[in-house]
Order: structure tokens, then C-alpha cells, then sequence
């Protein structure tokens, strides 16, 4: 049965970020607080400082902007005529888990359900690059590593997301709008939607899922579940911008994908985006790939 829960929030439910302890998987955390959700877990196999200081970043960014000048009196007045306690700050669950270990995920889930009862919003980010290297030079223990985490990671993540969304009562988040249990972002990529050369198997983000995640979408909207993926262009983060100024082929390459893409992308850019995929505004999007890449895959000049 289906139960009501109204909120200013834009996203008030629990998220599940994997590959949150950094990079991508942090910012988009980040926004899931930003957004108001009231509980978000970061699974990732970072070591407990790392994890430790995502969790503090996520917490730090929680519902902010109801404690500033006048939204604050709105969310205070909202509150106490609805009994929804809009000021609750969010709360963050850091777990260390591998998503290419099957009994591990099943075990970050259970954690996750004991601590919040139910997974509203997950994105799946947990992600390793390959060498960039032709395909002929790419040996099979390289591309297996890649596949464990980039694909298997992606299958066994959706699986087990899906089977406790199913498990729960599905929420109306707003008034007019269908009851819902739950949505599911996985990571894809921009060499899906155009090839480029040495990234071949990073276009294999996502097998079925990829580039549209079809067949889990249909199957899953019958449940009150929505599965789409998205395709971050180029952006420079914390990870990426070590590994991309220590080789000149790659850096060069980088600012040519760059240009294209018109300027460099910012992580809460990807964050922003996949929170608000993840929302009810969203309610109607399914199995679909959002690139999110400032218009790269359709530039085929440098301007």
C-alpha cells in the first residue's frame, strides 16, 4: 500500500551512492544532501580516513540552505504547519563494501535497511579506468579488472537495489503525482554514445545497461521503479587530474575533448544532474542515458 509523505525537499528519501568515498561518487552524495535527502550511505572500498572525511563532507552540506536568512523562517514555518520537520539534518553511513563481491553488497544493503528502512535513491558510480591503449595492445587481465568493477560491479549494484525496492511500499513524495519505490542511476559513459579511440572498453560502462539501461528499465517500472543511466563528459576531478597530467598524450588529448566539450565540467555538475534524475520531477524518465557533457558527443569542431 502506498503511503504519503510531503516535503520541500527535493529529494527527502534515503540515498545509496556507490563509489561515494571520492570523485564523482562524493559530489554526487554531496547533492543528494544538498537536496534534502534524510539519509545518505557511501559505499566504497577507500580506506577508514578517506571514508571518514566524505562522510564529514557529505554531513557538513545537509539541508544548508534551511539554515539561511529567510528560507529558514519558511522551512520553520513549513514545518510546524505540516508536523514534517523540515530542519533534520541528514545523516551519512559510510561502508566499505566491494560491489564485485556479491555477499559484501548484499551486506551493505542489510546495513542500510537496519539504519534507515528503505533505499529510495541510489546512483551507482564505482568505477576503475582502463589503460588507454589500442585494442590490440590491451591484454586480457587489464580488461577483466575493468570489467569486474565497471560492469559486473554495475549488474550486481542494480540486482540487489532492485530486489529490496521492490520489497518496500512504494511513497508519494507529492500530492497528484504516482507513488514510487525507488530510482536507480547507473554510470555510463560518453564513449558509449561516440567511440574514440583507446577507450574501448571504457564504453562498456554498463553492458545492458548501456547505453540505455532497457531491460532492467521495463522490468522494473511495473514495481514502481525507475533505472536510467548517465554519461558524464570530461571532468577534472581530484582523481582524474593527477592521472591525466602525468602522461603528455593523454593531457593533450584531454584539452582537445575539452575544447569540444566547451570549458572543463565540475563535479557537483554531475552531482546536480543525477540528483535531479533521481527526483520525482523526473517521475515520467525511464531507461533512458543522460549525457551530461556541455554538448561534446554532438561537436565535431573545437568551438
Amino acid at each position: 500500500m502506498a503511503s504519503t509523505h510531503k516535503s520541500s525537499s527535493l529529494l527527502p528519501g534515503v540515498a545509496f551512492v556507490t563509489g561515494g568515498g571520492r570523485g564523482l561518487g562524493l559530489a554526487i552524495a554531496v547533492s543528494f544532501a544538498k537536496s534534502g535527502a534524510r539519509g545518505v550511505v557511501i559505499v566504497d572500498i577507500q580506506d577508514d580516513e578517506t571514508m571518514a572525511s566524505a562522510k564529514a563532507e557529505v554531513e557538513s552540506h545537509g539541508n544548508q540552505a534551511s539554515f539561511c536568512g529567510i528560507q529558514f523562517m519558511l522551512c520553520l514555518l513549513f514545518s510546524l504547519l505540516t508536523g514534517n520537520w523540515a530542519l533534520e539534518q541528514v545523516k551519512c553511513l559510510p561502508i566499505r563494501a566491494n560491489v564485485t563481491d556479491e555477499k559484501d553488497f548484499e551486506s551493505a544493503i542489510a546495513k542500510t535497511v537496519s539504519e534507515f528502512g528503505r533505499i529510495d535513491y541510489t546512483a551507482n558510480f564505482a568505477g576503475v579506468g582502463g589503460p588507454h591503449k589500442p585494442v590490440s595492445e590491451i591484454t586480457v587481465e587489464e580488461w577483466e579488472k575493468v570489467m569486474a568493477v565497471n560492469t559486473t560491479g554495475v549488474f550486481i549494484s542494480t540486482k540487489h537495489q532492485l530486489l529490496q525496492m521492490m520489497k518496500q511500499d512504494p511513497i508519494e513524495w507529492e500530492a497528484g503525482r504516482v507513488a514510487i519505490r525507488g530510482s536507480i542511476v547507473n554510470c555510463a559513459s560518453v564513449n558509449s554514445v561516440q567511440a574514440m579511440a583507446g577507450t574501448v572498453h571504457g564504453g562498456n560502462k554498463v553492458l545492458t545497461f548501456q547505453p540505455r539501461p532497457l531491460k532492467a528499465a521495463l522490468e522494473a517500472r511495473q514495481h514502481g521503479i525507475r533505472v536510467n543511466a548517465l554519461s558524464p563528459g570530461f571532468i577534472l576531478t581530484k582523481i582524474a587530474e593527477p592521472i591525466v597530467k602525468s602522461d603528455p598524450q593523454v593531457f593533450e588529448a584531454w584539452k582537445s575533448f575539452e575544447a569540444r566539450q566547451g570549458r572543463t565540467g565540475k563535479p557537483e555538475e554531475i552531482g546536480d544532474a543525477v540528483a535531479l534524475l533521481s527526483s520525482n520531477q523526473m517521475s515520467l524518465v525511464n531507461g533512458q542515458n543522460l549525457v551530461v557533457d556541455g554538448g561534446f558527443t554532438v561537436n565535431t569542431t573545437t568551438y
